[in-house]
């Protein structure tokens, strides 16, 4: 199982990594794809990260999934680059896993992707899709769609995945290593 999570100037910190962090406890590779001509990326709060590879050079079909981690900024470079798009409507269109979160799922509602679905996302970006918003911390859309809420609930977006990618006792292990149970 391997994913590709667009790391993008200015994507939301938490967002990005701890989503990253979580899948890679489940034993499920996720190579980082940056948005930029270079592997070199700055976080929204001018974190410098380097990325494993640019996403322009990503065979997308070795890939089981996308995450598009939020933050206005990368949400904004993402909704803008045909490169990115591209590669969202690649994956939705295969019927791969497509996570967004905070900022992040309007990009899929302007995409047509959360058409009268449940979605969460950072109040206020629920405008303009057509869907229904629960509000929650992460919210399975399809299923084929996972969104979530916001950098506070960047665990309970990760760990909703985990659990779409794994088996039962992977994500329990997971689960009980990063909680206090």
């Amino acid at each position: 199982m391997k994913g590709l999570i667009i790391f993008a100037d200015g994507f939301e910190d938490s967002e990005g990594i701890t989503t990253r962090d979580i899948l890679l406890r489940g034993k499920i590779e996720v190579v980082s794809a940056s948005l930029n001509n270079t592997l070199d990326v700055t976080t929204s709060h001018n974190l410098k990260i380097k990325a494993d590879l640019l996403l322009k050079d990503a065979k997308l079909d070795e890939y089981q999934f996308i995450i598009l981690p939020g933050g206005l900024k990368g949400t904004n470079n993402i909704a803008n680059s045909a490169l990115a798009i591209n590669a969202i409507k690649y994956f939705h269109d295969a019927k791969k896993g497509v996570y967004a979160i905070c900022a992040a799922p309007s990009i899929l509602g302007r995409l047509g992707y959360l058409d009268h679905k449940n979605l969460t996302c950072f109040k206020g970006f629920e405008q303009g899709i057509n869907g229904h918003y629960t509000g929650e911390p992460a919210t399975k859309s399809s299923e084929q769609i996972i969104t979530g809420k916001s950098m506070a609930y960047s665990v309970d977006f990760a760990l909703m995945i985990l659990h779409e990618l794994v088996d039962e006792a992977t994500y329990q292990h997971v689960l009980s290593s990063i909680k206090s149970l």
